[in-house]
């Protein structure tokens, strides 16, 4: 079946957006929309399409993008760990029945925990179920429901809360002054000021009906007068002119509570305390439950429909912020605004579209992907462009170069132009350029810049092409041609009194080997000296007069693509009978560190002769010589690169230090006798920078930091660094195995820094370190607390603002904002400036004071709110008793 991609992102990435706590460690099976049933084919099938999804819709700003970016990551993870098993249907049903048992255990975790939160409630809303199962990602909608059936829980009927007062803002502002003044909690006091426990709803809810305060506006009359009876006289008369005007008090009374207990869910207080909150204002206990239990979750009401647009364009909603507007009254004054706004942004996300289009066809998909992306986080909901960028090819690769190698040919690359996620390659071998990424043998297939191909027929034209792709379709290929003809390899020469023998590797397309003698001297060319039989894997011969040293051409014959013989490069055996030549290097020990993706440097050592002087090369093929064999100078200078640097001589020996490329080379000593213009050669040491980590990533929480990557095939060893700002450097290794257990977790300072992680290889000649990939580590935003205090006496107007960091900060900017109504103002332009306040230096032991006077001309009540707009990111704890003057 193929990927329904709009079911997908429903099912699965719509419910993983409310899920606060991150995934599920275990539920992968609904993670990956793996069923069963699946084969292995349609395994590999549909991880390829959701990894391809995750890939392209992580780039975006939404929910879901957030979402996909976090399964993206763990993907990565799980394909390091486990590799080919994820498209083994067997590794996906044990991922099943393990999810079952831990959901199991989960559920009845979850039991307790509702038990010992809501146990005194009894009860709980479907807002704050929702917002519970947001932390438990293992459990489905079954599994919660029967986790709260073994709490002894009981849903409560959801409760329409109101949102405003529902009376004229003038007089419902003289309401709360004159409750103030008599010292009543809510509306139910002033016309029952001797009741009891009261109800608002049901057949036993309090009488606050037009007939029932008239009746006791009539009572309080006929009391005596004092100054508490003229406050409870004059607010029974405006309840009863409310009434007259249709207006519910029920409602009003109902508001005044949700107002006290939405204030105490935003200072963090539990359930049982709000209970409490509400009996103490004389609310009966089950109608205080049933409230507590409804009371919305969220505490920073946002009213104006034009807000809400505003924040849908914002976040990249352009669809529906268009369906919204639709909703905005046609007199709205916004209306006009808010359109122009959407349709320039609209216009200019379909420009980036076509522009996209224009580079497609114009073959630069790097500039196509940089529109599409641009236009996605202006119209992050718009599914065309999300689905265009899926389906886009990367650029091919870079820098295509192939060599000979020992067996076959060695092609590297780099990756494709401004590439920021995982590539994937496909090498194809054919006999003509390929053209597309099924037009050709395929090499390799991976994630790796370089590949060998040991099957390369040799002594006839090849063509390989280079594709890449991020989970989608293939580039365009980069090709390159070359042809190989491979000389005879592993030479050894063995030297007895009256007979030698010489043996060698040869490839198996080979059709004839001929060799030739000549003494005392190598020879010139293929054809100098006299012929010797010899099979495809040696020959022997006699050692003459015992003295004179022989040496042997070798030539590996192959037959191109018309049948004509091809010659491969002349290989020379040597075999020595006169005087011992000088020792040669038995044993390099190197150490290599990369700098970048090109250069490194090596540090290499080796006993000092006695005689001679040591010359190391460095070359990509082997030598053809055998270790201990007697060469000319020329022949020698003829192999690879000198190494050209300053000598060290301690300790008996030899020291050396150079930069060179930073790819995977052989180095070979060689201890020159120039006496006779001759040199020995010594043991090559085959060595490489190691391959760097992938995917680096440094996840802060507090002031621990969670360090993540993808291991290199092969590697085992990783060395961290952490470097701070000021101060040294720590530095500590993680094995594989320990990375796999426990991860790689760093405690750090507030101010941050870069951690750098770099793989290490261990092996005979020592150990080579990979290109250190390094990322940052953001410091923790500084914490910003503040008071506001009344200066002088009770009828005041003056106000102290005191400002407290938990770190040193510089360059504040601080805004003082007076904004009317019930709601507190979300944003500074929600009110009016008070105060401006810019370049300030403030200190965590000195807290900074700020000396102001109360606006006139703001309709009360309203809020007093410190926004901090620099730094940045700033954490604020806003002192909400102190923030409202009423």
């Amino acid at each position: 079946m193929a990927f329904d991609q709009r079911a997908y992102l429903r099912d699965v990435i719509g419910p993983l957006r409310d899920r606060p706590d991150g995934l599920s460690a275990t539920d992968l099976a609904r993670h990956y929309a793996v069923t069963p049933e699946m084969s292995a084919a349609q395994l590999r099938e549909h991880l390829t399409a959701v990894r391809r999804l995750w890939n392209q819709r992580s780039s975006g700003v939404d929910s879901a993008a957030r979402v996909c970016a976090r399964l993206f990551n763990r993907d990565e993870q799980l394909r390091a760990e486990h590799g080919e098993d994820m498209f083994d249907p067997s590794w996906w049903r044990q991922r099943i029945e393990e999810h079952g048992r831990g959901a199991r255990a989960e559920s009845e975790r979850l039991a307790r925990d509702l038990a010992q939160a809501y146990g005194a409630l009894g009860r709980i809303s479907q807002a704050q179920l929702k917002e519970i199962a947001g932390h438990w990602p293992g459990l489905n909608a079954d599994q919660i429901d029967d986790a709260v059936r073994r709490a002894g829980l009981t849903v409560a009927d959801p409760l329409e809360l109101p949102s405003e007062p529902g009376m004229e803002r003038t007089g419902y502002r003289s309401l709360l002054r004159l409750q103030d003044l008599l010292g009543v909690p809510t509306l139910v006091q002033v016309v029952h000021p001797d009741s009891a426990p009261f109800r608002l709803f049901g057949p036993d809810a309090v009488p606050l009906d037009a007939a029932t305060v008239r009746a006791q506006a009539e009572e309080a009359h006929r009391l005596a007068d004092s100054t508490a009876v003229r406050h409870r006289k004059e607010a029974l008369g405006l309840l009863q002119r409310a009434t007259d005007a249709g207006v519910d008090l029920g409602t009003v009374a109902l508001f005044q509570l949700v107002e006290r207990l939405r204030s105490g869910r935003t200072r963090g207080l539990a359930d049982g305390m709000l209970v409490r909150i509400a009996t103490d204002a004389g609310l009966d206990q089950s109608d205080a439950r049933s409230v507590v239990a409804n009371l919305p979750l969220d505490t920073d009401r946002e009213s104006d429909p034009a807000d809400r647009i505003r924040d849908l364009v914002a976040d990249g909603q352009l669809h529906a912020a268009r369906q919204a507007l639709a909703l905005l009254p046609a007199d709205a004054p916004e209306r006009d605004e808010l359109r122009g706004q959407i349709e320039t942004l609209l216009a200019e996300a379909e420009s980036l579209r076509q522009a996209a289009d224009e580079a497609v066809h114009a073959e630069r998909e790097e500039e196509a992907a940089r529109h599409l992306r641009a236009a996605l986080r202006i119209a992050a909901d718009d599914e065309d462009l999300a689905g265009r960028l899926v389906a886009l090819p990367p650029p091919p690769p870079r820098e295509v170069t192939v060599r000979p190698a020992e067996t076959g040919v060695r092609l590297t690359w780099t990756p494709p132009a401004g590439q920021s996620t995982e590539v994937s390659y496909r090498v194809l071998r054919s006999d003509r350029p390929p053209r597309s990424a099924t037009d050709g043998e395929t090499v390799v297939e991976g994630t790796a810049t370089e590949a060998t191909d040991p099957a390369a027929p040799p002594a006839r034209p090849l063509h390989y092409g280079v594709f890449a792709s991020y989970g989608g379709d293939w580039s365009r290929p980069a090709t390159v041609e070359t042809r190989i003809v491979p000389p005879v390899s592993a030479v050894r020469m063995s030297v007895r009194p009256t007979e030698l023998s010489c043996s060698w590797r040869a490839h198996h397309a080979v059709v004839d080997i001929r060799v030739r003698r000549t003494l005392a001297r190598p020879p010139v060319t293929e054809a100098d000296g006299d012929p010797v039989k010899a099979s495809r894997t040696g020959f022997s011969d006699d050692t003459g007069d015992g003295s004179t040293d022989r040496y042997y051409g070798i030539v590996a014959i192959y037959r191109d693509e018309h049948g004509a013989e091809v010659h491969a490069p002349l290989v020379v055996a040597h075999a020595a009978l006169r005087d011992a030549p000088p020792p040669y290097v038995e044993r390099l020990r190197a150490h290599v560190t990369a700098h970048d993706a090109n250069t490194a440097t090596a540090h290499l050592a080796w006993l000092t002769p006695a005689t001679g002087t040591v010359s190391i090369r460095r070359s990509e093929l082997r030598p053809t010589w055998a270790t201990g064999s007697r060469i000319r100078l020329d022949e020698m200078e003829g192999y690879g690169e000198t190494l050209i640097s300053d000598r060290i001589v301690q300790d008996g020996e030899t020291l050396l230090e150079v930069t060179v490329p930073s790819g995977r080379f052989v180095y070979v000593p060689f201890t020159i006798e120039r006496s006779t213009d001759m040199a020995v050669v010594g043991e090559p040491l085959l060595l490489g920078v190691t391959e760097p980590v992938r995917q680096l990533v440094a996840r802060r929480t507090g002031d621990e930091v969670d360090v993540a990557w993808v291991w290199p095939p092969a590697v085992n060893l990783a060395e961290v660094t952490f470097t701070p700002p000021r101060g040294a450097p720590t530095v500590r290794r993680v094995t594989r195995g320990q990375f796999t257990e426990s991860g790689c977790r760093l405690r750090v300072d507030a101010v941050g820094g870069r951690v750098s992680v770099r793989t290490v290889e261990r092996g005979a000649g020592g150990e080579t370190y990979s290109v250190a990939e390094t990322v940052s580590v953001d410091g923790l935003p500084v914490a910003f607390g503040y008071r506001i205090r009344r200066e002088g006496g009770l009828f005041s107007r003056k106000r102290l603002l005191t400002v407290e960091v938990d770190q040193p900060c510089d360059g504040v900017e601080l805004l003082l904002v007076a904004a009317p109504g019930l709601a507190m103002p979300a944003r500074p332009e929600r009110g009016r400036v008070v105060r401006r306040v810019t370049g300030l230096s403030l200190r965590p032991d000195a807290p900074w004071q700020l000396s102001f006077t109360l606006p006139t001309g703001i309709d009360k009540p309203y809020w007093l709110r410190c926004f901090v707009i620099r730094p940045a990111g700033a954490r604020v704890a806003d002192p909400i008793d102190e923030m409202k003057v009423p």
